[in-house]
């Protein structure tokens, strides 16, 4: 099967692949520059650089570990910024509705009619019991089980009964409390700000850069949602860059290229998203000279379930990424009818991942077409929630696929242990061995010194979450 002889083992070892003490690059191309270096298409999407350099202004640990910011959070991010609350294809019918908790807040989101969405405070104005508990519910009509006060999808209140006792109160005026409701992407948004600024201005420039991509043409074909004894902050900014691959995930290196992996960010009054971009057929730099061309085209053929490449077939990097490429178009058109074989190699094997304050992240593309979302659990700073989705895009003519059902992990369990999650579970546990010795760490730090260093290029999308954060909580520390 492969003409260059190797343990594949070798690559997930981590001693094998530990840096050399003093080891450094020069003259290393981010993503951008080292397409137009090697001849290849750039798509337009890659050469729409961001600008923005936020200022170096790294988070306390406090604000990781101390609960008494958690309020503040509530208040000042939760309870007016937007966020993803579900998908489409979550409440596909009339009457479908979903919980969307956020730390101790919980709101309701329903398919008001055949193609708009309503959300309210997810609370009855009778007692405060939760109208929509922790499983998807549907109906013509939106039922409190404690004492069946009954609203209509519009929110109304439609029944009360023993109606007489309650003097004063008039059917139909009275009814659930709404939060503002959008959707871009296929993506459902909330904001409990009625008077905060539309969508698309939270979201700046990332609509823009899918409209070749759209999100609202896929449906969820694995979902998972990982319970993770870390802050929500910490467990987002794991995703902000590629500099931890190196000892996290070494069985990518011989196939992803973190060390020429490109940042961008944008930033506006309303709006702070950012992008980082990593090419695959690229081995990092790392063990650039331990993988050859066709070696890297081996193992990523073996990875992603790809017929191995002809003898003689991948001697150069290019001439492998366009192989891998081409065996994806094909393998798309053969199973759904979608035909990408006009599209870049970029756009069909490289990451490409997205980010939207405070919390989401949609990737562009089709080689790794994953969404995650990170949320905080209860009132405790030291809980959170992980969801993460496989979005698949639609064939075209074919009726929407259900959304797959949704795969709790528990704190103490690994995503190796569901074989729904495929490989999605065995990099998410690399990345939980650190993202939790990272919450630990914080609380282990000299409280003279409790903040992080930054790198300037492969951190700036953590900077600039910071400066997003803590431009929204008003913090002048």
């Amino acid at each position: 099967m492969n003409d260059i002889p190797f343990d594949m083992t070798k690559y997930g070892n981590k001693s094998y692949v530990r840096a050399s003490h003093g080891t450094q690059f020069k003259d290393m191309p981010d993503y951008e520059l080292y397409l137009r270096n090697s001849g290849e298409e750039v798509p337009d999407t890659v050469a729409d650089r961001g600008t923005h350099q936020p200022t170096n202004r790294p988070l306390a640990y406090k604000y990781y570990l101390d609960a008494k910011y958690v309020p503040d959070e509530v208040e000042k991010i939760w309870k007016r910024c937007w966020q993803v609350a579900c998908r489409a294809e979550d409440i596909p019918n009339l009457g479908d509705r979903v919980a969307y908790d956020v730390g101790s807040l919980s709101f309701l989101i329903v398919r008001a009619t055949e193609t708009t969405f309503k959300a309210f405070w997810n609370s009855c104005r009778h007692r405060a019991r939760r109208l929509c508990g922790d499983t998807p519910e549907s109906g013509d009509m939106i039922q409190c089980p404690f004492h069946a006060w009954s609203y209509g999808l519009d929110g109304k209140l439609t029944w009360v009964p023993r109606e007489e006792e309650f003097p004063g109160l008039q059917i139909g005026t009275v009814g659930l409390r709404p939060v503002q409701c959008d959707v871009w992407g296929g993506n459902v948004f909330i904001n409990p700000d009625m008077g905060a600024a539309p969508l698309a201005d939270s979201l700046g420039v990332m609509p823009g850069h899918f409209d070749d991509c759209p999100q609202e043409d896929r449906y969820t074909a694995v979902r998972i949602k990982k319970k993770v004894k870390i802050n929500w902050k910490s467990g987002l900014e794991a995703f902000l860059e590629g500099y931890h691959v190196l000892t996290t995930h070494p069985s990518g290196m011989p196939i992803f290229g973190s060390t020429y992996t490109q940042t961008d960010c944008w930033d506006d009054p309303k709006a702070a998203v950012s992008r980082l971009i990593t090419p695959a057929l690229v081995p990092d730099g790392w063990v650039k000279d331990e993988v050859t061309p066709r070696l890297s085209l081996e193992l990523f053929c073996n990875t992603y379930g790809l017929p191995m490449p002809p003898e003689g077939v991948g001697a150069s990097t290019a001439e492998g990424r366009s192989y891998a490429a081409e065996k994806i178009a094909e393998r798309y058109l053969a199973q759904t009818g979608i035909d990408f074989r006009d599209r870049s190699n970029s756009y069909l094997v490289d990451m490409h991942q997205w980010f939207a304050f405070p919390s989401f992240f949609p990737w562009w593309g089709e080689g790794l077409p994953w969404w995650y979302n990170f949320t905080p659990l209860g009132d405790s700073p030291d809980e959170c929630v992980m969801e993460i989705r496989f979005l698949q895009a639609v064939p075209p003519g074919a009726p929407r696929p259900p959304c797959a059902e949704t795969t709790w992990i528990g704190f103490d369990q690994q995503g190796r242990d569901f074989p729904e999650t495929g490989q999605v579970g065995y990099i998410m546990d690399e990345d939980m061995e650190n993202m939790e010795e990272v919450h630990k760490g914080m609380k282990a730090a000299d409280p003279a010194m409790a903040r992080p260093m930054l790198a300037t290029k492969q951190e700036i999308r953590i900077r600039h979450f910071h400066e997003a954060y803590i431009r929204a909580m008003g913090i002048n520390d």
